[in-house]
């Protein structure tokens, strides 16, 4: 055993140096760092000098293109208002300025929750550390300069009140993954019907709050253009435009492999699928352990039927790890095959098949058949289990 610990963690620290390296020599030879966080700065700058244009593809076209000095890049920025209103402190920097601000951000929201995972987690802390320096994910978002840690961190804490009972804490947490509302979609649907009304009064109080703010902050006619855009970028998804290799989601597997409409009917009937399996296994046994799991599960589910789930998406498995030390058979060659997948699918190149599809599933497959069927209706985890940690 230890022996098996030692050889993991010198791959993990040979990895880590790797990709550390990596992001060291991209970061200094461009003068322009984090290609995908110009949608981030060109979202602030328009929403802190020219709101009524947030939306307007032509007008943040513009702006990337002079910060990034690439002639015809364009990308569009996909938040709602309220984010848009959250983020516009950047537009006081320069870019490269506001970039590396961006990435301390990162940095600080991912080792919190790192943090408070090893704090709740049994498992060996040194390894738990290591795999969330060597995570691949992590090296990308901050290379491009995405938004998924966020989502990680709300997560964390969304695991952490209702291990606790907090549930109208709970509530309010959830609404804050409408940052990115692909996050919410089995998360609401098992939630807000399994737990206390508190969590309904914390969820939608949030979600009223974030819109109003948006809509003071901008306009109330930016929602609509944020809702317009979206349907936009359903379409552009649809007709397969952008690389379907970066998309980790089961309708990007299945739209790789045939046509929309098997990518569509196949990820609608998974998506239902998994969240009455869920829902049929929402944890009411006062086991904290068997909570882990179905939270794990949970993560997994949703990165499988997000549509619009991106290999940076990928750093949600890190709470998945936590919750799955000291596995062995098919969940850890599951876990292994699930960290790995995106990496192959890089050495590969952009003309193969990514398949952490595959291995989100197959990892749901293997922690649902570890964990025997348990129905409720409210978790309620002892206090004792949680002290125990």
């Amino acid at each position: 055993m230890k022996s098996n610990r030692c050889l993991i963690c010198g791959f993990l620290i040979v990895l880590a140096v790797a990709e550390w390296w990596l992001f060291a020599s991209t970061s200094t030879k461009s003068a322009t760092p984090g290609s995908d966080f110009a949608i981030l700065y060109a979202g602030a700058k328009l929403a802190n000098e020219n709101p009524p244009a947030l939306y307007d593809s032509q007008t943040q076209f513009k702006v990337e293109q002079e910060v990034l000095q690439v002639p015809g890049w364009e990308a569009r920025f996909l938040y709602p208002p309220f984010f848009a209103l959250a983020i516009s402190p950047l537009s006081r920097m320069n870019y490269v300025a506001a970039y590396w601000a961006w990435t301390g951000f990162t940095v600080i929201l991912y080792s919190a929750s790192i943090l408070l995972l090893i704090r709740e987690s049994h498992g060996n802390a040194l390894i738990l550390a290591l795999t969330a320096v060597a995570c691949p994910a992590f090296h990308w978002l901050i290379l491009a300069g995405q938004t998924t840690v966020i989502a990680l961190f709300i997560f964390v804490l969304i695991y952490l009140a209702m291990s606790r009972q907090l549930y109208s804490i709970t509530g309010a947490l959830i609404a804050l993954l409408a940052y990115r509302p692909q996050f919410m979609i089995l998360l609401v649907a098992i939630c807000l019907m399994k737990l206390p009304w508190s969590a309904f009064s914390g969820f939608f109080s949030m979600l009223f709050a974030l819109f109003v703010a948006g809509a003071m902050g901008l306009s109330l006619d930016s929602y609509a253009r944020y809702f317009a855009l979206i349907q936009e970028i359903t379409d552009l998804l649809r007709l397969a435009i952008h690389p379907l290799g970066l998309f980790i989601s089961a309708y990007g597997l299945l739209r790789s492999l045939g046509s929309e409409t098997l990518a569509t009917t196949g990820s609608l009937v998974l998506g239902i699928f998994l969240g009455f399996r869920l829902f049929v296994r929402w944890p009411s046994d006062h086991n904290l352990g068997r909570f882990s799991s179905w939270f794990a599960s949970l993560i997994l589910a949703t990165l499988l039927t997000m549509s619009y789930s991106l290999i940076y998406d990928l750093l949600l498995i890190i709470p998945v790890i936590a919750s799955t030390f000291g596995v062995r058979g098919a969940q850890a060659s599951a876990l292994a095959f699930l960290y790995c997948a995106p990496i192959l699918y890089f050495f590969l190149g952009s003309g193969a098949i990514n398949l952490s599809a595959i291995a989100l599933g197959w990892l749901f497959v293997a922690i649902d058949r570890a964990c025997p069927d348990s129905y409720g209706s409210v978790v309620d985890l002892k206090t004792e289990n949680i002290s125990s940690s």
